[in-house]
């Protein structure tokens, strides 16, 4: 059995760099954008999957540059972690990109127990915001600042929360599963107005130099972590309450290991590109079990394929051109069948005695951008996930539990975005949502200003001669 000690002393002797080497990796990122970042780094230090990095780069290179983060969107190899890694990390352009802002946005459901739900979010150079409101009822929300002092860096927050390091074993946030990789890349501190896996209090983060450390309070006790981060990885140690794990990430080359170990679960794995296949293993242990796991993936002539293999049950995903399939045994055989062309898109779904349809198309007139889905649904096993127009700050899926007819359209509009559903299955159902970037308000804040005024004005004035009448 390999000690944690050993772990972490073989990933110390091949992360030590001088500070110089750091220095310049620092100074490399911060000159970095969408479109300079070459595929290597995409892949090591932002976390794309193999095929993500080659459809970016593809895109990149047919249209000369990206524009806007939605162009994005379509690229089927992103999954959300990764596209909201991109949009947190990587400016479109240096000299003209625009961080921060504020949002709201509005969901009605008449038939729901809880009708009526907000959101605002508002995200400055130094401060961050965010909180939602549900039936009257504060449900998730926080306030957020980053401040420098001399060489350090602080991230303070209070209110919903994730804190992640290492493999997810101690300190996780909930994610999508990226069929590509089962490596986790989620570290540090960030808020979040979802009460789905997080905590509930206070933390706060510090970066120095190539050291990382971060303490909190939520409702259940503390947790924390420390971090030493070099040019080819990482090593670390987090804490929840009375748990406790070690972790490290190495890479070099076309090779990537790691690992973290607490006293109850252990983790190790390695992914490295062999030509033109990606491969990954993976052995986990939780209890007195190890289990194995094995993914592949690669892109050749005859398509983009993943193949997946853990404790029996297996995963397989073939693309090519227009067409899509994926298939998974586990209780049952799932299959997934797209067909896209030109921002139409079909798929057909099936598994353990459930299936359905689906239909989307998407249209573009000039900044308006239209999209409509129809879909169809007989439930017996397990959820059938559909896709959903696409809702700037939530994720363009719907898990149904049940049977399903209905359909959904979605416009957006610069910082305007507007979604309606309907289901009329067993259970009919009318849901809208509203969003809105608050900053599209800016050009038009003094015409306001100057129209409220003229209106109170003319109000005054009205006011005295209604007075004269009603004596």
């Amino acid at each position: 059995m390999v000690r944690p000690s050993a772990l972490i002393i073989f990933l110390a002797l091949h992360l030590h760099t001088s500070a110089q080497t750091q220095q310049w990796h620092e100074t490399l990122r911060d000159t970095l954008t969408l479109n300079n970042c070459p595929p290597t780094l995409l892949w090591q230090d932002y976390g794309l999957s193999k095929s993500a990095v080659f459809e970016v780069c593809a895109y990149r290179d047919a249209v000369g540059e990206i524009l806007t983060y939605d162009e994005l969107i379509p690229i089927t190899s992103l999954d959300s972690t990764m596209l909201h890694t991109l949009i947190e990390q990587l400016p479109v352009d240096l000299p003209t990109e625009r961080r921060g802002g504020t949002s709201a946005s509005c969901r009605l459901q008449p038939s729901s127990a809880t009708p009526l739900q907000t959101n605002v979010h508002h995200a400055g150079g130094q401060w961050r915001a965010s909180w939602h409101r549900d039936k009257g009822m504060l449900y998730g929300g926080f306030l957020q600042s980053r401040q420098r002092v001399g060489a350090l860096e602080l991230n303070v927050l209070t209110g919903q929360f994730f804190l992640s390091a290492g493999q997810g074993l101690v300190l996780s946030a909930p994610t999508f599963g990226v069929p590509q990789s089962r490596e986790f890349f989620g570290r540090g501190l960030r808020g979040t107005a979802s009460a789905y896996g997080s905590d509930k209090g206070w933390a706060v983060e510090g970066v120095s130099g190539s050291w990382t450390a971060a303490l909190g309070r939520g409702e259940n006790g503390g947790l924390g972590q420390a971090q030493w981060e070099g040019q080819m990885g990482y090593v670390g140690a987090a804490w929840r309450g009375d748990e406790a794990s070690v972790y490290g990430k190495w890479y070099g080359g076309k090779w990537r290991y790691y690992g973290e170990w607490s006293r109850e679960k252990q983790w190790i794995g390695a992914n490295g590109w062999m030509d033109d296949v990606l491969v990954e293993g993976n052995l986990e242990r939780e209890g007195a079990q190890w289990v194995p796991n094995m993914l592949m993936s690669g892109r050749q002539v005859w398509g983009d394929w993943q193949w997946n293999w853990r404790a029996g049950q297996i995963s397989a995903r073939w693309q090519k051109g227009r067409w899509k399939v994926f298939v998974a045994k586990k209780e049952w055989v799932r299959t997934v069948v797209s067909y896209e062309n030109d921002g139409f898109k079909v798929q057909s779904y099936g598994h353990g005695g459930s299936r359905g349809v689906s239909v989307r198309k998407e249209l573009i007139r000039g900044e308006h951008r239209w999209q409509w889905m129809w879909a169809a649904a007989e439930v017996r096993q397990g959820p059938i996930w559909i896709t959903m127009p696409y809702m700037p700050g939530s994720i363009p899926s719907m898990a149904l539990y049940e049977d399903f007819f209905g359909g959904a359209v979605g416009w957006r509009y610069k910082g305007m975005a507007l979604l309606g559903s309907w289901n009329m299955g067993e259970e009919p159902e009318v849901v809208g949502s509203l969003r809105w970037d608050l900053r599209e308000l800016t050009p038009v804040l003094p015409k306001i200003r100057i129209t409220l005024g003229h209106y109170f004005r003319m109000l005054d004035g009205h006011g005295h001669e209604h007075g004269k009448r009603g004596e």
